[in-house]
């Protein structure tokens, strides 16, 4: 795998990671080693098992440094990667920044690597200011765009994050409710950074609710229903629910078609869960 590593750096080195992890010592020094210098000819794979064999984040900041300083580089591999080192990463915040796209570009992988980078920001530098600028920007260009949907759900998402200093994004939130791909990362997002007194629970909970009845995004329905409470759903919004876990068509209705059951089960479970807590307010949400 050592010999591999440098023709197929994403694969061997996530291999070579798995199999040194608790190895003989002396095949986990080789291991190092090769990593290492792959490290050095710019492979983020590489530089990532490194990080996960060592716990050294110097190897990786490195990497990154050059990745973000390039043109053409895997700026959004960089900014997950970035955001994984939390306030260790806080050099890289510079060029972050200095690595956003022209706010003018509202195509799908400008906003999603921007949705990528702002992250990547929050985590290393803790600062929310020039992250909500950055979702705000990622808000209003999606407009633009007709395939933005699931970029505006990622968007979201990022916002969550940032708790009640994500409050100014509160309004672009909400127009997202509309929308049933969009609506359970809004409401998520909502529960985390809006006024509590502003928000109307039972109507979030709707939102959800149509987003796992039109297969939009069933899995993030669930997160938004857990997060929203019991108080949040009236008794024909946990007959809705019901009708989810236990109904007889399926719910998860399109996919790969090996992964509709699965998927469909599992939404299934979790529903289940949902509805037993609530029905039963002494046992914990899933």
């Amino acid at each position: 795998m050592c010999a591999a590593l440098p023709h197929f750096p994403h694969q061997a080195s996530r291999a070579l990671a798995a199999v040194a992890a608790g190895g003989d010592p002396a095949d986990r020094a080789t291991v190092v080693a090769a990593l290492r210098a792959a490290t050095e000819r710019g492979s983020l794979s590489a530089a990532e098992a490194l990080y996960d064999l060592t716990d050294d984040p110097a190897p990786l900041l490195r990497c990154l440094v050059r990745e973000l300083g390039r043109d053409g580089g895997d700026l959004r591999e960089a900014a997950r990667l970035a955001a994984s080192l939390g306030t260790r990463g806080a050099t890289l915040a510079p060029l972050l920044r200095g690595a956003l796209g022209d706010p003018a570009n509202s195509i799908t992988p400008a906003l999603d690597t921007d949705i990528a980078l702002a992250e990547a920001l929050w985590r290393v530098a803790g600062d929310p200011d020039p992250v909500v600028a950055v979702l705000e920007s990622v808000f209003a260009r999606a407009e633009r765009n007709q395939w933005s949907r699931w970029s505006v759900a990622r968007a979201a998402r990022a916002a969550a994050l940032l708790g009640p200093a994500g409050r100014p994004l509160a309004a672009r939130l909400r127009a997202a409710l509309d929308d049933p791909a969009r609506a359970p990362a809004a409401v998520l997002a909502l529960v985390a950074v809006a006024d509590p007194a502003a928000l109307d629970r039972t109507a979030l909970a709707e939102a959800a609710l149509t987003s796992a009845e039109q297969d939009a995004d069933p899995a993030g329905a669930c997160d938004a229903l857990e997060a929203l409470g019991a108080t949040a759903l009236p008794d024909d919004h946990l007959r809705r629910l019901a009708a989810l876990a236990d109904g007889d068509a399926r719910v998860v209705r399109s996919g790969l078609e090996h992964r509709i059951i699965d998927r469909d089960e599992s939404f299934r479970n979790r529903a289940r869960a949902l509805l037993t807590a609530y029905e039963n307010p002494t046992t914990p949400a899933p």
